[in-house]
């Protein structure tokens, strides 16, 4: 039976924790640096600029950080003030894990259209996760040991278990509310559109990179084994959890440009006034989801067919709406503006 606690156990851990540290860190590494022509384009203009990118560099900033402050205090070889340089590695840590479960918080209200009491709900399931995250980075407390090998050691692993469940807590309350709003999405005929499906999938996306990053560091800091354990899955996960949000940002951000692109503003008429637009009565589309196969539809229709109106009307013609007195607005248009604004 393995003796936690033994000292030569928790050294042989303690160097797998190091080695650990250093596979995902290195994967961060490579994605954070194969991917700065994201946010070079928002700044020379090729790309729309949204308020949400500054959400999304500072995930991946802090993400950085976080790391370059983890490799620092893995390869001291002087002492160092330990309790400073680790209270700044879990802040940054703390930031970027709150900063990416933001960005699953917008996506959230987004999805529901700004619903109020959605709205209150995320903001508050938010708000208490950063508020057990402030609590850790304030709790955590490290020294210099000079035992075996000379490095700062975390006292109190285990003061940051609270974190972990709350993290693990909002991102599940977060993920069930996009869920729900997505099924109530595909009810009303979103599940057609290509953009639906993206949410959906990304939505199952993360709620595995979820499970998989969070559930190991929160068993094992439940379980208290010792020092090395609990720290073992932590790195992994703010890397995990990080990467993970932020391709899910960009690849929201490059869908709705792309759709923005192929699909000209003529297609989506508006009617003001009590006027009234008669849609064909019975007519099959078939969209395919793929930029590559936008223009490949099917139409079949039993009344008269207009050749003045473009291919892309007819496309749309079956998410147009009827009987507001303001007007006709379209489906697409209603999507496309819950994209931009707030993911």
């Amino acid at each position: 039976m393995v003796k936690f606690q033994d000292p030569n156990v928790i050294l042989q851990e303690m160097r797998a924790v190091m080695e650990l540290s250093h596979v995902f860190g290195g994967i961060f590494l490579w994605e954070f640096f194969t991917t700065l022509d994201f946010e070079w384009s928002v700044i020379r203009g090729n790309r729309p600029y949204r308020w949400t990118i500054w959400i999304y560099s500072l995930t991946r900033i802090a993400t950085l950080v976080a790391i370059i402050l983890d490799f620092v205090g893995l390869h001291l070889l002087t002492p160092i003030n330990c309790q400073l340089e680790v209270t700044f590695d879990f802040m940054f840590s703390y930031l970027a894990l709150a900063c990416a479960s933001l960005l699953l918080m917008l996506r959230v209200v987004a999805i529901w259209k700004r619903n109020k009491i959605i709205l209150a709900l995320a903001i508050t399931v938010w708000t208490t996760n950063v508020a057990f995250l402030i609590q850790g980075v304030v709790r955590v407390h490290s020294v210099w040991i000079t035992n075996s090998e000379e490095r700062c050691l975390l006292t109190n692993s285990n003061a940051v278990k609270l974190n972990a469940i709350a993290m693990l807590a909002t991102d599940t309350i977060l993920f069930l509310m996009m869920l729900t709003g997505l099924l109530h999405l595909r009810v009303q005929g979103w599940g057609m559109l290509g953009l639906g499906n993206l949410l959906w999938k990304q939505g199952v996306i993360w709620f595995l990179l979820a499970a998989v990053a969070e559930v190991p560091p929160t068993v094992f800091l439940v379980l208290n084994l010792n020092d090395a354990l609990n720290q073992m899955f932590q790195i992994p996960a703010l890397i995990v959890l990080s990467i993970g949000a932020t391709r899910m940002y960009r690849s929201l951000i490059n869908f709705s440009s792309d759709m923005s692109s192929d699909v000209p503003s003529h297609s989506f008429p508006r009617v003001t006034g009590n006027s009234r637009v008669m849609p064909p009565n019975r007519m099959h589309v078939a969209i395919h989801t793929t930029r590559e196969a936008w223009q490949q539809t099917s139409i079949s229709q039993t009344n008269q067919f207009n050749p003045h109106v473009c291919i892309d009307e007819q496309l749309h013609a079956k998410a147009w709406e009827l009987g507001s007195d303001g007007g006709l607005e379209t489906d697409v248009e209603k999507m496309t503006s819950m994209v931009d604004a707030p993911v």
